[in-house]
């Protein structure tokens, strides 16, 4: 049974996180480095966890439309303040950081939620306790300069904040082990706050774990009970016509789910597991109506301990991030993308993440972004793939005589950099030559056959840190004879 790490993560209300992966045309990419001694296997530099710094409570990431990540947690200072972390995208530490205070020495609680209302424009809203004062502990900070600096704290009442979602105009936050049940807040920000809507109750029913997510302009808000029977899992949705989501009206059930434990929402992707049996862990879609099938994650049976997150990117794929002491490599972060549930890309290895309890993911509609691990923080690179194909014209040629070895990137990108590689007699890589892919993706090479013996080659793609993995074509050997 997962038991940290549940609350639901960010929708992908990403606006447009380098249109139309703009790296793919701005080749300065980063080469793929081949040192004296080579390059060993397949390395995924860029895919290494980096620590960010201590955090004493989960946490949210967003992107800019630029494709920079913003960063929110709660750190240890005094009786706890919400450090802001601004990310370049492919850099492994803060270009700035920014620290939060509460309002009247106020203690921090809960999990403080970041997100970007329009270019440089950022709020951070977050669960604050207690000074009772009649407009509560929870505040909202803005900003305008892209989260490098902000205003001075903002009440907008008491409800607690565990997940938030942003529908337009609208910020909704929900907060977790409430015994009045799923209640739903509304805070409207076009793009600084502009006013409080009142506390409303989607489903009666006390809640235990929660989540909200926005579902193309509509509010799905799942919750979960702890009865004598076990973990039940309830959903209830507005549809876009309810905005502004003031009311209990607003919210119809449209799902129960006995003997599940809830885990996350986001977007239209439900997240749980099954309390009895194998305990996996499902995806489930919802279609506006009602939810399809549920369909089981791979490497997700068996129990804890163990923790996941879920985020459905701007593209309508579903990303589950799964760290357990039963997976293999033990207690690592693995990435299980899908579109349907039915299909399951192989996982993705993020790294090392026994460190982290909490997970909250930003991906852009490529399926590239950052995990922030906390409790301490650590961020996890999420790269899209890409892969090379590569062949030799001729396999067999004569000393001093020359082929052509070609191959095309996907996706394609001209003027990408792709670099020629030869294997040493030790197995290591070592860069013989580079070139750039052309309209479609295609690229190509003269190599000569300047010594007798058999030498294995293969193309290897870069592209601009932060956004793509590197790509490495299967090996093509060449025979040359004198």
């Amino acid at each position: 049974m997962s038991n940290q790490g549940k609350p639901s993560r960010r929708s992908g209300f990403v606006l447009s996180a380098v249109s139309a992966f703009c790296m793919m045309t701005a080749l300065t990419g980063a080469a793929m480095a081949s040192p004296e001694s080579g390059v060993k296997g397949d390395p995924q530099p860029e895919l290494q966890p980096f620590s960010i710094g201590p955090a004493t409570s989960p946490g949210s990431v967003a992107l800019e439309p630029n494709g920079s990540l913003i960063a929110a947690y709660d750190i240890k200072a005094g009786k706890g303040k919400t450090l802001v972390c601004l990310l370049n995208r492919g850099e492994r530490k803060c270009s700035q950081k920014v620290v939060l205070t509460p309002l009247s020495a106020d203690d921090t609680f809960g999990t403080p939620q970041v997100f970007v209302t329009s270019a440089n424009h950022v709020i951070v809203l977050q669960d604050a306790c207690c000074d009772n004062n009649a407009a509560g502990g929870d505040v909202v900070y803005s900003s305008t300069d892209g989260g490098r600096s902000f205003s001075a704290p903002v009440r907008v009442g008491d409800l607690g904040v565990s997940s938030a979602a942003l529908v337009g105009n609208d910020l909704l936050f929900i907060s977790g082990n409430d015994g009045s049940g799923a209640q739903v807040q509304s805070v409207q920000v076009k793009p600084s706050l502009e006013s409080n809507g009142p506390v409303v109750t989607a489903q009666a029913k006390e809640a235990f774990d929660v989540g909200i997510s926005n579902d193309h302009g509509g509010v799905l808000v799942a919750s979960d009970f702890l009865g004598k029977t076990g973990y039940t899992t309830y959903v209830e949705y507005a549809n876009p016509k309810a905005s502004p989501f003031t009311t209990a009206g607003s919210f119809a059930k449209v799902a129960t789910f006995s003997g599940e434990q809830l885990i996350g929402v986001s977007g239209r992707a439900l997240l749980t597991e099954e309390t009895g049996g194998k305990n996996w862990v499902r995806v489930r879609l919802f279609n506006g109506t009602k939810f399809g099938a549920p369909h089981n994650v791979p490497g997700t049976s068996g129990g804890g301990p163990e923790w996941f997150a879920v985020d459905q990117d701007p593209s309508g794929a579903v990303h589950v991030f799964s760290e357990r002491g039963l997976a293999h490599p033990i207690y690592d972060l693995l990435e299980y993308t899908t579109s349907n549930g039915t299909k399951w890309d192989a996982p993705v290895d993020l790294g090392d993440a026994i460190q982290n309890n909490g997970f909250a993911a930003a991906l852009d509609s490529h399926g590239s972004g950052l995990v922030l691990g906390t409790d301490p923080a650590w961020g996890y690179p999420v790269l899209g793939t890409q892969s090379v194909s590569f062949n030799l014209k001729l396999s067999n040629i004569k000393k001093g005589k020359s082929t052509i070895g070609s191959g095309k990137g996907n996706p394609a990108a001209t003027g990408r950099l792709i670099t020629l590689q030869v294997q040493g007699k030790s197995g290591n890589w070592f860069k013989v030559a580079t070139t750039h892919e052309k309209s479609g993706g295609s690229f190509s090479f003269t190599i000569k056959g300047k010594s007798d013996g058999t030498f294995r080659y293969r193309a290897v793609a870069a592209d601009l840190a932060g956004y793509l993995q590197f790509g490495y074509s299967n090996a093509k050997s060449l025979r040359v004879t004198g």
